[in-house]
């Protein structure tokens, strides 16, 4: 990879995007494993529907603690390790060297102290969940996680729908709430519009072309992560609500673009052969990290919205434009 290609150590610290393990060849990212047509994780692997409901009782607790954004965080890494590990397929070692990760990085939380009580399910509380991030999905607060956190409960309440009781739920219309309402309505956008989710594949690469685009400081791992929830949100059959969300979303990446348009300069080379998140040795590099509860839950996130995504990439010059900066999501030491 030639030198222009690249970004520097220095530049991928101040980015706050060097999240996990050793560095990996980022080729991996279209291996094709992800396959998204698995409604259900598997329930007999390490890593699973315990670990949803886990992540559901978290995040219906976050908003009492008044710490919504950063504790929210953390319940939807639990959440999101779940689909993570079922759309990579991955196997039962790489799991467990995961769910160590969470029971030493996460899982310790008070708010994982008690599960909810059993309670009859009833799928039709989750229109209450709908209306909450109705109200407030027209603009982005908490950087976009008043978007992010909701859908992926909606996603986890869908795979897991006896979860769908009422005091969970009601604990997680708190957090949706807490973040507050879009005042006076959906504003109208000054700037020409962007690239909608109508065509949801241009949609995808117009995520990585900002992704690319974007200044550090976790503007550009934000890109991938809002934009995906509004992916999610739609493949959910939200289509309206989440077309609500992408102007918002506009605005989001027009804020993150670098000021010189390159996000982000220049790019060191990548190690040829190294760990990716899909490996057991990936995972076991984090127990030697000390890091913040808030980048130990993107050290999941991050990865989960990346592959997630770029499955769906076909454009083969974006693919490489992608891979010579995607490694500051990964990247360890």
């Amino acid at each position: 990879m030639k030198h222009s290609d690249a970004i520097t150590r220095r530049q991928l610290m101040k980015a706050g995007l060097i999240i996990a393990g050793a560095p990996f060849c980022a080729e991996a990212l279209f291996d094709g494993r992800a396959v998204a047509d698995d409604e259900n994780p598997a329930e007999d692997t390490p890593i699973g529907p315990r670990e949803i409901v886990r992540g559901l009782d978290g995040m219906s607790r976050v908003a009492e603690t008044g710490n919504t954004f950063g504790l929210g965080h953390n319940a939807a890494a639990v959440i999101s390790s779940a689909f993570f590990c079922r759309e990579q397929k991955l196997d039962a070692s790489t799991q467990k060297e995961i769910l160590v990760y969470l029971g030493a990085r996460l899982l310790k939380n008070p708010i994982y102290a008690a599960p909810r009580p059993q309670e009859t399910a009833d799928p039709k509380l989750t229109e209450g969940l709908l209306e909450d991030l109705d109200a407030g999905i027209a603009t982005l607060r908490g950087k976009g996680h008043n978007i992010i956190f909701a859908v992926t409960c909606l996603k986890a309440l869908r795979a897991v729908p006896e979860a769908v009781t009422p005091e969970r739920i009601d604990g997680l219309r708190k957090m949706v709430r807490s973040f507050g309402k879009t005042k006076g309505g959906a504003q109208e956008d000054p700037e020409p519009p962007l690239v909608g989710l109508d065509d949801e594949q241009k949609f995808i690469h117009f995520i990585f072309e900002e992704f690319l685009k974007a200044a550090g400081d976790g503007f550009d791992g934000h890109v991938v992560t809002i934009g995906h929830a509004l992916v999610e949100l739609h493949r959910m059959g939200h289509t309206d609500l989440a077309r609500k969300g992408v102007p918002a979303y506009w605005a989001w990446v027009r804020g993150a673009r670098a000021d010189d348009g390159a996000g982000g300069g220049e790019i060191a080379p990548v190690p040829p052969q190294a760990p990716t998140p899909l490996t057991h040795e990936y995972w076991a590099a984090q127990a030697k990290r000390r890091i913040g509860e808030i980048v130990s839950s993107h050290t999941i996130k991050y990865p989960y919205s990346l592959y997630a995504l770029a499955k769906d990439v076909k454009d083969e010059d974006l693919k490489k434009r992608i891979l010579a900066k995607v490694y500051r999501l990964t990247a360890t030491n």
